[in-house]
């Protein structure tokens, strides 16, 4: 019965991975549209009215009285706040197969957060694992460079994002104890809600309500906000919070490493991004590495008791 209930969580995680693989292409199609901002806002108010309407219906439950909401808010400010502004603007500013292969490294970022807060030690194979990792995605970033500045600084904005989803993983898994997986995924999207549009109004001002308008009458921008907020934000982010509730953190966030292929994929074969062979050679010690972080079943770091 354990078993079946791990291949659930498993398979839940999966699912989601495959989904996040996809948002990368939509958030391009936003993105040559909108403002990273008014993607973000338009993404997590649509996901926030979702919720709101199957919470009203009776679809699912929710139920906050009495509880600790700490842990659960430095959750939703890790991700989405943090998370989608380090990934968006980094986007904007790297391809998405690129931008795939970073976010690749979230797995490693839970290990590594999970080493100091919770003082787990990595087995050696996990630790060589992870250079091999950093060394393909450093040698990716030379070869792809175009000597641009903002290449740069779209490889700093996602290894952040990277750190927040690692933060993020860690929490689930951690608040799946005392909330549920709609709880946990209707808290994240009300601090996204309500941050994203206050940032958007402090930040474009007089713009932002004729930039939203402007982006609507876009039918691609309305079918990526679609994808981005019904089926990556709601349906995704729950299966992945479900998944957390049954497996650790750190297994959960292997998963991130269909995101990489799916991402490639749409990359290369839907929007016609250029990524050289050799580049999608040293993919392979990436994939292997991160991998390689959870190969080791009887390491208490993967395998947390529920």
């Amino acid at each position: 019965m354990r078993d079946k209930k791990q291949i659930v969580g498993m398979a839940a995680a999966l699912l989601a991975n495959v989904i996040f693989g996809f948002s990368f292409l939509f958030s391009k199609l936003a993105l040559s549209v909108a403002h990273p901002l008014v993607i973000l806002s338009a993404r997590f108010t649509v996901a926030f009215v979702i919720m709101n309407i199957m919470a009203v219906l009776g679809i699912v439950k929710i139920n906050l009285k009495g509880k600790k909401l700490g842990g659960i808010i430095a959750m939703g400010i890790a991700q989405p706040l943090c998370y989608f502004i380090f990934e968006l603007y980094g986007l904007s500013l790297v391809s998405s197969a690129l931008s795939g292969i970073i976010i690749a490294l979230v797995p490693i970022g839970v290990i590594l957060i999970s080493t100091l807060a919770l003082k787990e030690r990595p087995t050696k194979l996990q630790w060589l694992c992870t250079f091999v990792s950093l060394i393909g995605i450093s040698l990716i970033s030379i070869l792809s460079n175009d000597g641009a500045k903002s290449y740069f600084l779209g490889i700093v904005l996602l290894i952040l994002a990277v750190i927040s989803a690692a933060i993020f993983n860690i929490l689930s898994n951690k608040q799946s104890q005392s909330f549920s997986a709609f709880e946990r995924t209707y808290v994240m999207f009300l601090i996204g809600f309500i941050g994203f549009n206050l940032i958007s109004v402090f930040v474009l001002k007089g713009q932002y309500l004729p930039s939203v308008i402007t982006a609507f009458k876009s039918p691609s921008f309305i079918a990526a906000i679609v994808y981005l907020s019904g089926v990556s934000s709601v349906a995704a982010f729950m299966l992945y919070n479900y998944s957390t509730s049954i497996i650790s953190a750190v297994r959960a966030s292997a998963f991130s490493n269909i995101i990489t292929v799916v991402s490639i994929f749409a990359g290369i074969v839907i929007l016609r991004e250029k990524f050289s062979f050799v580049e999608v050679l040293l993919c392979v010690p990436i994939i292997l590495g991160v991998w390689g972080v959870n190969f080791k079943k009887d390491t208490k770091l993967i395998e947390t008791s529920k």
